[in-house]
């Protein structure tokens, strides 16, 4: 079934290519600032965050953070979170917002929400290079930071299996963007963004250790700050979930997406 996904892909590699620069474009369309928004967004987010828990309320770090920066703690944990909830919320949509390609046109309706991904993905790199410049003249890069590649990839397969389950189910219960709204806002704050797993206590911190996205972050972080990884049994465990939630997910969606037409 995946090989079979990866083989729709190649062979609809201009589509694709197409659909991923039209959503790149279609963000942005019609504004004086165009593609710099990219980095303006990620940007006013970053330093929004970062006023309320240094200046109204001050969070002090701990030796296990790897940084007397909260700027830089926030921004290296923000940006896998940004692009696993972002690519979540904008698949849920994919489907239902783009009906008339559904229904007046022949194409494979599982491109539609990975064209969205990989223009997410593109959004990411860029937050990226703006915090491995910062990181460059303020600090240093570490060579553990090749390990981000990893956690992209898991975040990626994660969000695209989910990002499929409620593409399709969005199609059929409208209220579903609703209720993920609420979920990925619950989701934020039981993942280690805005803290370190270590300042939970020992009983707390074995529930977090259930959720992907607190190891996904953790290593993420831990990578581009230069500490030690999480432990290899976590990290293989979550990628293992990752692949499952992604080959769950294509199936369910392509178990579902001939009634699209009918729906839409």
């Amino acid at each position: 079934m995946v090989i079979d996904l990866f083989k729709k892909l190649i062979a609809n590699r201009n589509l694709l290519k197409n659909l991923v620069l039209r959503d790149l474009k279609y963000r942005y369309v019609g504004s004086v600032g165009g593609f710099l928004w990219s980095v303006i967004h990620p940007l006013v987010s970053f330093l929004s965050y970062t006023f309320v828990f240094t200046v109204i309320f001050p969070t002090r770090l701990g030796p296990e953070s790897g940084t007397n920066s909260f700027a830089i703690f926030f921004f290296c944990g923000f940006l896998p979170w940004l692009l696993f909830s972002d690519t979540i919320m904008r698949n849920c949509l994919a489907i239902s917002d783009n009906a008339q390609l559904i229904t007046k046109t022949i194409i494979p309706a599982e491109i539609l929400p990975i064209s969205i991904t990989i223009s997410n993905f593109v959004h990411h790199l860029i937050g990226l290079g703006i915090l491995l410049l910062v990181l460059t003249i303020f600090y240093s890069v570490p060579l553990s930071t090749l390990w981000i590649f990893l956690y992209i990839a898991m975040t990626l397969m994660l969000a695209q299996g989910i990002g499929w389950i409620v593409a399709g189910l969005h199609v059929f219960v409208r209220d579903t963007i609703q209720a993920l709204q609420i979920l990925m806002f619950l989701w934020f704050w039981f993942t280690p963004v805005l803290y370190s797993l270590d300042r939970l206590p020992a009983n707390i911190r074995i529930f977090a250790e259930f959720n992907p996205m607190a190891i996904i972050v953790t290593g993420y972080r831990n990578s581009l700050l230069h500490r030690a990884q999480p432990d290899v049994l976590e990290v293989a465990l979550v990628l293992a979930a990752s692949i499952i939630v992604f080959v769950i997910g294509a199936l369910l969606f392509r178990h579902a997406k001939p009634a699209f037409p009918d729906v839409l």
